[in-house]
């Protein structure tokens, strides 16, 4: 008992390390300018955010649950992994989030290459659209247009709202409007209108891979199910799991649990839409504005 006590404690105070390490990066990444992020401090960073600080706790807690009851330290670690790993990968929320938020930046980009063309300014037109945004995206145009009304530079402003947006037709957008924001000439209304063209052809492309990858995603989730029914029956037989309780069968088990994961991870990597990476990332602007600025207007 004294054994399981030190390991929990172990599992919980690693736990506890890894968050407030999180957290103290998370917090200097924003104050940092310089060279855009790294995939490391983009992981990290996306390490802090609260869903994923939801899903690390319910691991852990999974994890000290499975070592308390079957006292295996590689089936503690594998079901906290699963925990962790699994619901985005079954989950097609966030690829319907981001359609979503590209399709309506398709619409916010007609919309305002019209209102440019009713005798407005680019920087007044911008903080205009924030009336007539589509829902999807109406919190970071209000955002834009907030900043843009309190005198902030177009770039910065611009740059900001793409790295909220987080994706490559976002940045190709917001450098369409850098552009017109730089050289003022009469084809930023053209541009627009052929940037939501493009967009909308996008849309339609990714609503078409999404559709595939959900039977990908019903396959995946009836073999975890499986999995975790026959492992559920598996440990229930006191003949069949006592092997495992020594150390040669904690080496089997954690060969069976990684072939498993190996399976799902190539599966999950088949089914991945590349998106292409984002070119305009930049700390400048969101440092600009300072980590109490950005909290109070998200």
């Amino acid at each position: 008992m004294t054994i399981l006590l030190a390991a929990g404690a172990g599992l919980c105070a690693a736990a506890s390390v890894l968050a407030i390490v999180a957290g103290m990066l998370g917090v200097q990444m924003r104050r940092r300018q310089g060279r855009p992020p790294s995939r490391v401090r983009l992981a990290l960073r996306a390490a802090a955010s609260p869903g994923r600080r939801k899903r690390l706790l319910a691991a852990v807690s999974a994890g000290l649950a499975v070592l308390l009851v079957l006292r295996w330290p590689v089936a503690a670690i594998a079901v906290g992994l699963a925990v962790y790993v699994l619901p985005p990968m079954l989950s097609g929320r966030e690829p319907q989030r981001r359609i979503a938020r590209l399709e309506a930046l398709a619409q916010w980009a007609r919309r305002l290459a019209e209102m440019m063309g009713a005798s407005r300014g680019l920087e007044q037109a911008l903080a205009d659209s924030a009336r007539v945004a589509p829902q999807a995206i109406r919190g970071s145009v209000g955002v834009l247009a907030d900043r843009l009304n309190n005198h902030a530079p177009t770039e910065q402003a611009l740059r900001a709202f793409a790295d909220e947006l987080d994706d490559p037709i976002g940045d190709l957008l917001a450098s369409a409007l850098i552009l017109a924001a730089k050289r003022r000439g009469p084809g930023a209304r053209q541009a627009l209108a052929l940037l939501a063209d493009a967009v909308e052809q996008e849309v339609i492309v990714r609503r078409d891979v999404e559709a595939e990858r959900a039977s990908l995603r019903t396959t995946l989730l009836v073999i975890v199910l499986s999995v975790g029914a026959l492992s559920a029956l598996f440990v229930s037989s006191q003949t069949l799991a006592d092997p495992y309780g020594t150390p040669l069968g904690q080496m089997v088990l954690g060969v069976v649990a990684a072939i498993y994961a190996i399976g799902l991870w190539w599966m999950r990597r088949l089914s991945a839409l590349s998106t292409g990476t984002r070119f305009l990332r930049s700390e400048h602007a969101a440092a600009a504005y300072g980590p109490g600025r950005q909290g109070a207007e998200r």
